[in-house]
């Protein structure tokens, strides 16, 4: 049984939306949907992940309403990057992002995308899937404890041209204005959370609210010094207070010089506007849109602030003696003893070259018992050597068939274990 809401959280509620606010206590007592998001670059048959006919998400292209939530650790294809489990609100980035290509990315010659708060990974993943081949993008996390799930999952997506870090944001920005998109989905109080997290409610206070208003603003900051002039910051938060949403973008306009952009939305999609405000501000309520809380604010920096702008080759090399970089884009080889022999996760790029070694099709059982780090066993017809792994025509990895065993080539770190 849930803790129930705070009650000073209920009474901000009641001044906050006063006519709407039973309404959106009930919908905070409800189950929360569960949704997923394609791959662009390796699927766009939602049909292929076995989960019967699925309702599209309005705001977003790639995403898919589930009518139930299954066991997906036991889905191949979700180790295989060809669909990530996703909360329908926060898929909002993919379609911001392609929004805003046509102004920046067509003016820029090396084109950079930034997402400093990127654990676990969903959002990165959805800029990823609106961006086009070739734009550089940065995911860094600060927190060691989530950094490792977000390398996972964004090799598991597969696209080449990204760094992830582990790296205070300060630190980051001394790099210079690098980024024509920089996307903060910040620490904050958890409001919109409290249907789907027991810690959201359990945790809230207005001293939290405090110190998530002071840690927005330090990140915010930086944010804005890594920004070419002209490029876009993205600013979310997953709660209801205007402190915390709103009152930042005031804040930004104030501060920074920033010039809110409104994307446009369409009424029907359910999002409402911002609350006593004048600037296009967005939010995802549970009464109104299938999806969890979520505040997005977009905003262009028309300032010439921080003119120290650093291209792209200079950028990836100051980063890489600089901060602590945990993947480096797809790593395609490694050195085992005096051999040099391919990554299993290189077989996840969407850049992988098919043919150049031996591939098997295998089961499900078969897919999982790879996915477990288990040693695997096929008939003398399978060629020996490297060999790809694939599950519906979706590479998982490598293994080493050596003839009376095929060694499992699967990162050990990453294997399932039994449910």
């Amino acid at each position: 049984m849930q803790t129930p809401l705070p009650s000073g959280f209920i009474s901000e509620l009641e001044s906050l939306i006063p006519d709407e606010a039973e309404e959106c206590i009930a919908a905070l007592e409800q189950v929360p949907a569960t949704s997923v998001k394609l791959n662009t670059r390796k699927c766009d048959d939602p049909s292929i992940l076995g989960y019967g006919e699925l309702e599209r998400v309005k705001w977003c292209d790639t995403g898919y309403y589930l009518p139930q939530r299954p066991k997906f650790t036991l889905n191949p294809l979700l180790h295989a990057g060809v669909f990530y489990v996703q909360d329908a609100s926060s898929m909002i980035y993919e379609t911001i992002m392609k929004g805003l290509i046509p102004m920046t990315f067509d003016t820029s010659l090396t084109p950079a995308v930034a997402d400093l708060c990127a654990a676990p990974g969903g959002k990165t993943t959805s800029l990823i899937n609106a961006v086009p081949d070739g734009v550089f993008l940065l995911a860094n996390e600060f927190t060691p404890q989530r950094a490792g799930a977000l390398k996972e999952n964004i090799l598991k997506w597969g696209y080449p041209e990204i760094m992830v870090t582990n790296s205070p944001i300060s630190k980051l920005a001394k790099a210079g204005a690098a980024f024509d998109v920089v996307a903060v989905d910040a620490p904050c109080s958890g409001e919109g959370m409290m249907r789907k997290e027991e810690i959201a409610r359990s945790q809230w206070s207005e001293g939290l609210i405090d110190q998530c208003v002071k840690l927005q603003r330090e990140i915010l900051d930086d944010a804005c010094r890594m920004l070419k002039p002209g490029g876009f910051l993205i600013y979310s938060t997953c709660t209801f207070n205007r402190r915390e949403d709103e009152e930042q973008v005031e804040w930004l306009v104030e501060n920074h010089g920033m010039a809110p952009f409104d994307p446009g939305f369409p009424e029907d999609w359910g999002i409402m506007r911002g609350i006593d405000t004048s600037y296009p501000c967005f939010r995802f309520m549970p009464h109104h849109t299938r999806g969890e809380g979520l505040f997005v604010a977009v905003m262009r920096k028309e300032t010439d602030e921080y003119e120290n702008t650093i291209p792209l080759p200079k950028l990836k090399e100051w980063l890489r003696k600089n901060i602590k970089v945990i993947a480096d884009g797809i790593p395609t080889e490694e050195k085992k003893g005096r051999d040099m022999v391919p990554t299993s996760v290189s077989a996840l790029a969407t850049d992988f070259k098919k043919g150049r070694y031996p591939e098997i099709e295998v089961d499900e059982a078969t897919a999982l018992s790879y996915l477990r780090h288990e040693a695997l066993r096929f008939g003398p017809e399978i060629e020996k050597g490297f060999t790809v792994i694939k599950f519906k025509g979706f590479p998982l990895g490598f293994v080493k068939n050596i003839g009376s065993r095929a060694n499992n080539m699967y990162p050990a770190e990453w294997r399932i274990r039994n449910l």
